[in-house]
């Protein structure tokens, strides 16, 4: 997931428990501990609630610094740890734009 350092609303942060070896799906409420790592001083951070139902919130925090950033989540109630992670790029540079415009003539036919 790549996340453009001059974007104003960010990323939430999702979570799911499941069972590997089939797929199934498990309801939690946490509590959820999350730990961030940003070594390079990409993102500001709004912690949500402890169970989720209002996201971690990572955004870009002005400066264009760009890097990875890692998130390690801990379910407390039962011990699960699940981590990811998202890079924060610069934006695409702009297309270029004519800013002259040139009148000319020719024969008519």
């Amino acid at each position: 997931m790549t996340l453009l350092s001059n974007d104003t609303k960010g990323l939430n942060l999702t979570i799911q428990e499941v069972l590997q070896a089939s797929g199934q799906v498990f309801p939690s409420s946490g509590p959820f501990a999350v730990d961030t790592t940003d070594p390079g001083g990409t993102i500001t951070v709004t912690p949500g609630s402890p169970d989720n139902s209002t996201p971690t919130n990572f955004k870009p925090n002005g400066t264009g610094a760009v890097g990875t950033v890692t998130v390690k989540v801990t379910d407390k109630s039962n011990g699960l740890v699940g981590s990811g992670s998202f890079d924060v790029v610069a934006p695409p540079a702009p297309t270029p734009k004519a800013d002259t415009l040139v009148v000319g003539f020719v024969p008519a036919p």
